[in-house]
């Protein structure tokens, strides 16, 4: 059997980039630019006022210091109706926030500094050249680089593209994963259950767990232990996949029939890896399409995601950080384990004044759905540790956002 990072390096070095394409810019939010975005022009594009004042020519206030200078207002500048003329000697513009700074003026006085008579005022200090004006290319020049190659888009990051005028942009594109769990015991939610039967939870779990990292997940179905099935279903969704995401059918039973179908379309790269929760676990590539064949357990299901799968789709999906952020925590709880394979324990990690803590989450079988959910950390055991005791310092994987602790 394969150990953890031994079988992560594998997959890693096999699964690349999905090829760039051209997407709307809105469309591309949550995408890995696949291109250098610069500035096609200057941002802004225009001078203008940071103030509700006037605008005017700075050399006509220069003898304000000592008698108050009365200029002559000839116009209005508003936000997208610019004065049409030329501020001149003795001369000024009332001008609004936001509006382009009119021919000839060099400075912005606020309104609340001088004195209006009709259409004259009076200002009793000097204005220096450039104050209160906004000047053009002040965010970013023309030519400069705004984003570069590798770089997600945020919801942010959408706006400033609009901002350069980008309608589109050249990305790599977000990886289409076919999600199908197999098993004759299987029932989608809302049906009947009939004696032996359980519902279908890890197409939906996986489905999410790819969607947050980047992937665009369909559902494939259920498919029954029948191998002729699995092949006729896995060639029918060839046309719409960039991956594929089996649950169940993975061991060596006589209803588990996913290695073998995945060696009869394609090839398997490896079988079994040294984990727990998650033993089998199948790789390989169909018509090179990565394809996971993970646990039916639905905790087994998770962690091996977790481990495989999610570091995959996001190289896919071109991320550069592949992996969730770890740190050491002290352990609050007993527990024991044969030693032979790494081991993921469900955890409720927090942080305090002290460092980082963890317990369990519960029962920590790997038919316990819902330890998963009450669980923010995996905490791991060594393949070479039989027990943790309370105050051991252990690894633990984040699964949340640090913003969130």
């Amino acid at each position: 059997m394969l150990k953890v990072e031994e079988a992560r390096e594998r997959i890693l070095a096999k699964v690349a980039p999905l090829e760039a394409l051209e997407l709307p810019v809105t469309e591309a939010h949550g995408c890995v630019l696949a291109e250098v975005v610069t500035a096609p022009e200057d941002l802004p594009s225009f001078a203008s006022s940071a103030m509700d004042g006037f605008a005017l020519r700075a050399e006509d206030t220069l003898r304000a210091s000592t008698n108050p200078v009365s200029l002559t207002i000839v116009g209005e500048a508003a936000a997208g109706k610019p004065f049409p003329g030329r501020v001149a000697f003795g001369e000024a513009a009332r001008i609004f926030t936001g509006a382009a700074i009119p021919e000839g003026a060099d400075a912005i006085v606020k309104q609340e500094d001088v004195a209006v008579v009709g259409s004259s005022l009076a200002i009793g200090k000097p204005a220096s050249p450039g104050e209160h004006i906004r000047p053009s290319g002040e965010d970013v020049k023309r030519g400069e680089t705004v984003f570069g190659e590798g770089q997600r888009l945020r919801g942010m990051d959408v706006g400033v593209l609009a901002a350069l005028g980008r309608q589109r942009v050249s990305v790599r594109p977000r990886p289409r994963v076919v999600v199908m769990s197999t098993g004759d015991e299987l029932k989608e939610p809302g049906q009947p259950l009939l004696p032996g039967e359980i519902r279908d939870s890890n197409s939906f779990a996986i489905r999410g767990m790819a969607r947050e990292c980047g992937a665009t997940p369909s559902a494939g179905g259920i498919v029954r232990d029948d191998p002729n099935a699995l092949r006729e279903k896995i060639q029918a969704y060839l046309p719409q996949a960039d991956a594929f995401i089996v649950s169940g059918g993975v061991s060596v039973g006589d209803h588990d029939h996913v290695r073998s179908v995945l060696g009869q379309l394609g090839e398997v790269d490896f079988w079994q890896v040294a984990v727990k929760p998650g033993k089998p676990l199948a790789f390989g590539f169909i018509e090179g399409r990565p394809f996971f064949g993970l646990p039916g357990n639905p905790v087994s299901a998770t962690v091996t995601f977790e481990l495989f799968v999610r570091p995959a789709l996001m190289r896919m999906c071109g991320r550069r950080t592949l992996f969730r952020p770890e740190v050491e925590a002290r352990f609050e709880d007993t527990i024991r384990q044969a030693p032979g394979r790494e081991t993921y324990l469900r955890a409720r990690a927090w942080r305090d004044g002290e460092g980082w803590h963890a317990r369990l989450a519960g029962g920590q079988g790997s038919n316990l759905v819902t330890s998963v959910a009450k669980a923010n950390a995996f905490a791991v055991i060594p393949a070479d540790r039989d027990a943790l005791t309370p105050g051991d310092v252990i690894r633990l994987i984040l699964l949340e956002p640090l913003e969130g602790w």
